[in-house]
């Protein structure tokens, strides 16, 4: 064991010295139970005795996905993306799950074990699950629910984590930075450095020669992808929008006075008033409180005086309906501001007191009917809907034509002319600017053939049938047509040429050993100077990630770096040491990243240690991870 600690150490220093931003962070273990079901199926893992299967990976596998995607919204929109995704997600599973398998055998080894009920005292006194001090058993399990894990499993991790302080945490909790990395990594970052730079700009380009038909008929060929012109249809369409079913509704004024009776609060509101209420066991104590109330006392410090709070004494704005009749017959008799004397209602004596009155309110009928009329037909049409809907898809079964059908709706047919799929077309009514964008009405009407009749697509718009009058199929546009587009790549094509035969030049003479201020003498151009920059500091807008090999290379040595079509050549001709520039702060978090990934590689030497004692097996290739 002392033997592994030497060679990380000195692994590790070295890392110090040549990686400057490159620290990890990743912590070995995670927050994932092991799941306990009987596997089927082959196992991926296997570290002795403990398995899990390829089912069991699979479904941990995408609930982490599922949560990626809850955080991202989009990561799997792009396929190499998503599968670059899922195999770094995967990566990181593998890795929890064999430490949580190592750390389970380790407990069994050693005879590390917690009962529940110890484990059950932990998390009653864990502050994520208090409110006002106490456990709650609400926040506990509604945690258990967003984590998507048994009360069995969590007990479980903790017991892992507990495993894991004592066989992980407690032998590397002295572990100690050694001073020279500090002073080192202290160095490092507060470096500055002044470069001299070249700017090679693809848009300067210059191309003098002009391509031959030969050269255009080439590149048409190369790109029929670029130029494709992508499938288009014309389409029939009956359309009837929601605005058009609920117009053809009738509605009774018999059908209004029915709605405005079973609403009437929300049209007729009655009076209010703001009542502040204390309650009291016998009628001295409501009677001394009152002679206090008449003295001048404010009703809250009166209330509070007597253990009652302010939240408990507002009752807010009440209606007679919202109270006791008989607490409504005190309250509906005072005068805004005034105190009820103590009045005994069912078994305790109440005072109260009107802080406000709310004169009732009741909306014009004329207005009241309108506003009815208009939600009971958006009501009867999203009801009517599927009665519609279903009595065209009958008809449609029928054979009954599309024109004979829209002729029953008393609706016209309208022509949309080279429909694409992101709805666009080249003539349409206006009409169905917006159901000809909806996902729905895409999928159908590319989904049928010329001549056929689509079933009724429902969307929030309304109702639509479709019928393929003519399908125009993908293809590449005409050579004649796509003269100028031609000749733009060309010449794009010529001054990317151009560009890069300068960079391969200026890069063969860098390897040469020329310096820069030598290579922007021979090709005539300028050399521009920086101001001091620091680590975290960019160079003309170059963007931060790239900055990095500006930094690790030596002093004069021209760096490359390329930004799309143009490259910048820069190269360091000062270096100044400003670790004394840096604040304690700083060097605290400096200090303490460091110390995060020294325990970080310690703790990964203990894992390994301990899994050499396992029979441990990665079916790699089965939840691909063949890479």
């Amino acid at each position: 064991m002392i033997n592994k600690f030497a060679q990380m150490r000195d692994s590790w220093f070295t890392k110090i010295i040549l990686t400057v931003t490159a620290l990890s962070f990743m912590s070995l273990f995670g927050v994932s139970g092991y799941i306990n079901s009987a596997a089927r199926n082959k196992a991926v893992i296997e570290v002795d005795d403990i398995q899990i299967s390829q089912s069991e990976f699979s479904y941990l596998l995408q609930r982490e996905l599922s949560k990626l995607r809850a955080l991202t919204g989009d990561y799997d929109e792009d396929e190499d993306k998503a599968d670059t995704v899922k195999a770094q997600v995967a990566a990181l599973l593998l890795n929890n799950k064999l430490n949580e398998a190592i750390i389970e055998n380790t407990m069994r080894k050693n005879k590390i074990d917690f009962s529940d009920a110890a484990i059950g005292s932990i998390i009653a006194h864990m502050p994520t699950f208090e409110y006002n001090g106490q456990f709650s058993p609400q926040i506990y399990n509604e945690y258990l629910k967003q984590i998507n894990k048994t009360e069995r499993e969590y007990i479980n991790d903790v017991k892992r984590d507990l495993a894991q302080k004592i066989l992980i945490d407690s032998p590397i909790a002295g572990a100690k930075v050694p001073e020279i990395a500090q002073k080192q990594m202290e160095k490092i970052l507060g470096q500055r450095r002044t470069f001299k730079y070249l700017k090679i700009n693809n848009a300067d380009s210059v191309v003098t020669s002009t391509p031959t038909e030969e050269d255009l008929d080439q590149l048409y060929t190369e790109m029929v992808e670029e130029l494709m012109i992508p499938e288009k249809r014309d389409i029939t369409i009956m359309y009837l929008s929601q605005d058009d079913i609920e117009k053809s509704i009738e509605v009774t004024p018999e059908e209004i006075a029915a709605y405005y009776k079973e609403h009437i609060d929300e049209y007729e509101k009655p009076e209010q008033r703001h009542v502040l209420q204390m309650v009291f066991d016998d009628e001295n104590t409501a009677q001394g409180v009152y002679s206090a109330l008449k003295a001048g006392t404010d009703f809250i410090t009166a209330a509070a005086a007597n253990g009652q709070k302010a939240a408990d004494v507002d009752l807010g704005y009440v209606s007679k309906n919202d109270i006791s009749e008989d607490l409504a017959d005190v309250v509906f008799s005072l005068n805004k501001g005034a105190v009820s004397a103590p009045t005994q209602i069912a078994d305790s004596w109440q005072i109260v007191q009107v802080t406000d009155v709310k004169a009732p309110e009741k909306t014009d009928r004329a207005t009241a009917e309108k506003q009815i009329d208009a939600e009971i037909r958006q009501e009867k049409a999203y009801n009517g809907n599927y009665e519609i809907l279903a009595a065209i898809e009958d008809k449609i079964g029928a054979g009954v034509s599309l024109e004979e059908i829209a002729t029953v709706y008393n609706t016209p047919l309208l022509k949309v002319k080279a429909m694409d799929e992101n709805g666009d077309a080249q003539s349409a009514d206006a009409k169905l600017s917006a159901v000809l964008k909806t996902r729905d009405l895409i999928d159908t009407v590319f989904s049928y053939n010329e001549g056929e009749i689509s079933q009724v697509v429902e969307t929030d718009e309304g109702l639509a049938v479709v019928m393929v009058d003519k399908i125009y199929d993908a293809h590449q546009q005409p050579r004649e047509d796509a003269e100028a587009a031609l000749r733009q790549a060309w010449l794009e094509n010529e001054r990317i040429s151009i560009t890069q035969e300068k960079i391969n030049n200026i890069q063969q003479d860098a390897e040469a050993g020329d310096d820069i201020a030598t290579i922007a003498n021979r090709y005539k151009m300028h050399l521009i100077s920086s101001r001091p920059i620091a680590r975290g500091e960019t160079l003309d807008n170059v963007p931060l990630e790239k900055m990095q090999p500006l930094f690790a290379a030596t002093l004069d040595e021209p760096v490359t770096i390329e930004l799309g079509d143009d490259y910048i050549v820069a190269a360091a001709n000062n270096i100044y040491d400003d670790s004394a520039a840096l604040s304690e702060q700083e060097k605290l978090q400096l200090s303490y990243l460091l110390y995060n990934n020294l325990a970080s590689e310690m703790s990964e030497a203990l894992i390994k240690d301990f899994a050499s004692g396992y029979k441990v097996k990665v079916e790699r290739g089965r939840i691909g991870l063949n890479d």
